[in-house]
């Protein structure tokens, strides 16, 4: 039987298993995005941590880069999803 406990969601493999979403917002325009992190573990791999400093090296904030404003001023989010919001994810019998 395997250990569950304690309850880490470290990489975007075990947000996935979570059934948990992800949030990102630029503090320098303000702007924010709900992340896709089924896509995100399909490009970056299931063992890409999610945590704010591994995060911030590889998301920055497309319209402040092509502004030329600073681009990683960015603020990450975890968030409960609803059933239905989970792709793919189907609840136990």
């Amino acid at each position: 039987m395997s250990n569950k406990y304690p309850f880490v969601e470290d990489t975007l493999g075990k947000k996935l298993a979570a059934g948990t979403g992800l949030s990102v917002s630029c503090l320098t325009c303000k702007r924010r995005a709900l992340l896709d992190v089924d896509e995100l573990a399909n490009r970056l791999g299931p063992d890409q941590s999610c945590m704010h400093w591994d995060l911030v090296k590889v998301i920055y904030c497309h319209e402040c880069r092509a502004a030329g404003r600073e681009d990683r001023n960015l603020q990450f989010t975890n968030h409960a999803l609803t059933p239905e919001q989970r792709k793919g994810w189907t609840p136990s019998p």
